[in-house]
């Protein structure tokens, strides 16, 4: 394996838990309450869910999974790749016709998941059938002769649109991404993973591979937790954690509720935060209470096996403030564009692509996003494969990547071009909002501001409104703020604007 500079000499995500069950076999290697395993036995259940597969032939073919938050899940995504196919994990409340379009798009014959979840496969229409440990034969299947090329897993996201689409990813772009990951930051065997992330959401595989290539320990957080701090903390002090890496959100859910005064994390080293724009405001409650940490956003795309930047967090920096994007990991070159010239300068605005070894092999079964997506390009250096992200950053004066807009989160309106997560970022500094989610409808010409109140705070929207006139200049002042008794949250624990569009009248 290498130092993530260069070309690894894996070929294959599960090489690494072949090594790891050689070196530490009895080891806790995922749990989830009182369920646990070791990596033998993970290894051991993954190759008999493989075997099981294997008897229904095939070879880099989909394979579905009810990815239900408990460590069998794990078990069911190894044996998929052990049967020598690639995995695609669905939310177990992901509403039916979402799951129908997942089985639709991608031909599925084979769906693995707890006995618990077989009724949520049988209300699908598909032909094929249902795999839980019930299910299982004494038999082990070999550790498959798959390559870098070929394909690991594949998430579906919903997109601009709301229609799921598949984004194919390969062994190679993981082990790419992990033999980096690893090589930037110092985890080792000892660490202890709190995870928060759900397995059919992109951002997961960092946890997951973590845990393979490094012999750590995984460590699947109750998700009703996440609702009484303190007690997340005792939790996650129990099972020694000793890094995390959730979004942003549920780092902000847990500093308004301030369990710190109470109990504090005592083994805890790391936290990453990805996947959204971290409010300032609520990571300087966790920086002021665990000043001795490290805190560090990551940024990727979920065109990416993982994260191509990170910015660790030092120094003072206002609530009001947004973090960069930071630097390129190891394994991937940033470049910036304008008007088809390469950007270098600080200060200058252009669109960001990103050239890595960790790019995703395609959209599945769209060949036109593909080719409008990943692209051949010269940027000075010879033709390279590089994804155009939509995104628009700048550089600043240390060579920092700092974030400048979505192109569809950017509008103009009022004859200026404004930027919808600033106006979330001014919002949420206010000691009277909790959260906030910025939307615009265009056929209005309005910008929205949904608020979620501080504890106690009995403001309406027109006073909500009142008080941003004083931070905000006119044309970005919302034309309607809505306070909501709770923000909506998506499976993932990111703000479900899908849900707030309903409210725009």
């Amino acid at each position: 394996m290498d130092d993530g500079k260069g070309e690894s000499a894996t070929r294959n995500v599960l090489e690494y838990l072949e090594e790891i069950v050689r070196q530490t076999p009895d080891k806790i290697a995922a749990a989830c309450g009182e369920e646990r395993y070791t990596f033998r036995e993970m290894q051991a259940l993954a190759k008999r869910i493989g075997a099981a597969i294997g008897k229904y032939g095939g070879k880099n073919l989909p394979i579905g999974v009810i990815a239900a938050r408990s460590a069998e899940t794990i078990a069911y995504l190894l044996g998929a790749l052990y049967s020598g196919n690639y995995y695609v994990p669905m939310d177990p409340d992901m509403p039916a016709e979402k799951k129908q379009a997942i089985v639709d798009d991608t031909g599925l014959r084979i769906i693995l998941g707890t006995e618990d979840c077989r009724g949520l496969a049988a209300a699908l229409r598909f032909d094929g059938c249902y795999l839980s440990l019930n299910d299982l034969g004494p038999q082990e299947c070999a550790l498959p002769e798959a390559g870098g090329d070929d394909p690991l897993y594949m998430v579906y996201t919903s997109g601009s649109t709301g229609k799921p689409k598949g984004i194919l990813k390969s062994h190679g772009a993981e082990i790419s991404f992990i033999d980096a990951y690893c090589a930037t930051f110092d985890f080792s065997a000892e660490d202890v993973i709190g995870n928060q992330t759900p397995f059919f959401f992109d951002a997961s595989g960092k946890d997951l591979y973590l845990m393979l290539k490094m012999g750590c320990t995984l460590e699947i957080l109750p998700t009703k937790l996440f609702s009484f701090p303190t007690e997340l903390m005792e939790y996650m002090n129990d099972r020694r954690v000793t890094f995390i890496s959730w979004v942003p959100t549920a780092i902000s859910i847990v500093a308004q509720l301030n369990p710190f005064s109470v109990v504090k994390p005592e083994f805890l080293r790391k936290v990453f935060f990805v996947g959204e724009v971290m409010p300032m405001k609520y990571l300087n409650k966790w920086r002021r209470a665990l000043p001795d940490l490290q805190y560090v956003n990551l940024y990727g795309q979920s065109e990416l096996a993982g994260i191509c930047c990170y910015f660790e967090v030092k120094g003072d920096w206002a609530d009001t403030a947004v973090l960069p994007m930071g630097k390129p990991l190891k394994n991937s070159r940033m470049y910036l564009l304008d008007g088809g010239k390469t950007v270098t300068e600080p200060g200058r605005i252009g669109e960001m692509y990103i050239e890595s070894p960790a790019l995703a092999l395609e959209y599945f079964h769209d060949p036109e996003k593909t080719a409008a997506s990943f692209l051949i390009k010269d940027f000075g250096e010879g033709p390279v494969r590089c994804f155009k992200t939509g995104d628009m950053a700048q550089y600043d004066g240390e060579g920092n990547l700092i974030f400048a807009a979505r192109t569809d989160f950017q509008i103009k309106h009022m004859g200026h071009r404004i930027e919808l997560g600033e106006i979330e970022a001014i919002a949420t500094a206010l000691d009277e909002i909790k959260l906030c989610c910025c939307l615009y409808r265009p056929e209005k010409q309005w910008i929205y501001l949904f608020v979620e109140p501080a504890d106690g705070c009995g403001l309406t929207g027109q006073e909500f409104r009142s008080l941003l006139r004083d931070k905000l200049s006119d044309y970005m002042l919302p034309r309607k703020v809505i306070p909501v008794e709770k923000m909506p949250l998506n499976a993932n624990g990111k703000i479900d604007r899908q849900t707030l569009k309903t409210l725009m009248k």
